[in-house]
């Protein structure tokens, strides 16, 4: 296995451009665009809401009539910094490590080169999830809360990315309820959308819950058991699992909308205050349904300064930038990976978000 060179940022960004990232559904699908990478400290990050404007008419042989142009809301962030760190020392080249032979004649030098290349992948990892963390965020509140740890290792709030999201709808009947009108809901989340963002939402997904709600509405239930020479043809209902924690529930042709379930978790930053522990917390709201357009969000990454040789700061413009540091003292070596990210939708009206519990 060739060794690679862990003191060379830029030898490790390179080497981490080839690794295949985690998958991030809500990442993936809702925040696909990455352009370059900005060499500023700080972003602009410009939102702005559909509008259809009519053409004024003008009397015969009239001039134009002058139109405003739509107006967008610019802030400027400066991209909060995640930084995992994974630390290595002699004691942890001592022993067998996971899926190693019994029997392993491997030297603590060619140990130490595949825990850290290990190290490397989980460390790129667990920033995507909280990429997709935050996107979760965004979907769900239309806002993001940039939470990170203070030097007394306390969690303090630095900054709240607020797109003035507004999509929120409340079902008149809760769905829990079979009676409830689940495609009168989903439509009026669409049309909201089509009136505002001028294209059509083309996905729902569903939290946790939401798809025994779907499969035991009442409505939906009598229009799938017509027979099929008079079938309304207004939805298909076919649940399989896509993906792990992810369940294709069916589409609804009508409104061209497919519907997926999607129950990923994380865990979180801080035990649950009862127990103590460490408890898996689901991405999307386990009630809640985002009806959206997806691949128009954009990922915005910022530039890393990092004590370079020499002693002076180099300005390194990448998604993720590797950071490698020895210590003589302490016999350890410390393996960072930083990244500074910011999410930012197209369109403010591109998604809706349906309150099933009411």
């Amino acid at each position: 296995m060739p060794m690679i060179e862990y003191n060379d940022t830029l030898t490790l960004m390179a080497a981490m451009e080839r690794f295949k990232p985690a998958a991030s559904m809500l990442l993936d699908t809702f925040f696909p665009n990455i352009p370059p990478t900005y060499t500023t400290s700080s972003i602009a990050v410009e939102t702005r809401k559909g509008h259809r404007h009519l053409a004024p008419f003008v009397t015969r042989e009239g001039k134009g009539v002058n139109i405003g142009r739509s107006t967008s809301k610019m802030r400027w962030y400066e991209p909060p910094m995640m930084a995992p760190r994974r630390v290595l020392n002699s004691s942890d080249l001592t022993g067998r490590q996971f899926g190693e032979s019994l029997y392993s004649t491997m030297t603590p030098a060619q140990r130490a080169a595949a825990i850290q290349a290990q190290d490397l992948r989980e460390l790129q990892d667990m920033i995507i999830n909280r990429k997709n963390k935050m996107a979760a965020d965004i979907l769900t509140t239309g806002k993001c809360k940039v939470i990170g740890y203070a030097d007394d290792g306390k969690l303090e709030l630095e900054d709240e990315v607020d797109f003035g999201f507004t999509n929120f709808i409340t079902p008149g009947t809760a769905w829990d309820d079979a009676s409830a009108d689940i495609y009168g809901d989903l439509q009026n989340a669409s049309d909201i959308i089509q009136e505002n963002a001028g294209q059509v939402p083309t996905v729902a997904l569903c939290g946790k819950n939401v798809a025994k709600k779907i499969l035991k509405n009442k409505q939906l239930m009598e229009w799938l058991s017509i027979p099929n020479r008079q079938n309304l043809s207004i939805a298909s209902l076919q649940p399989r699992i896509t993906s792990p924690q992810c369940m294709y529930i069916g589409s609804i042709a009508s409104l061209n909308l497919e519907l997926y379930s999607y129950a990923e978790t994380y865990i979180p930053d801080e035990p649950d205050e009862t127990t103590g522990e460490f408890k898996p917390v689901p991405f999307l709201d386990e009630d809640a349904v985002i009806v959206a357009i997806p691949g128009r969000g954009k990922q915005l990454h910022g530039a890393v300064n990092l004590l370079g040789e020499g002693n002076s700061f180099v300005t390194y413009a990448g998604n993720y930038v590797p950071y490698y540091n020895a210590d003589k003292d302490t016999q350890t070596l410390s393996l960072t990976v930083y990244s500074r990210c910011i999410l930012v939708p197209e369109y403010v009206d591109d998604w809706a978000v349906i309150k099933t519990k009411g």
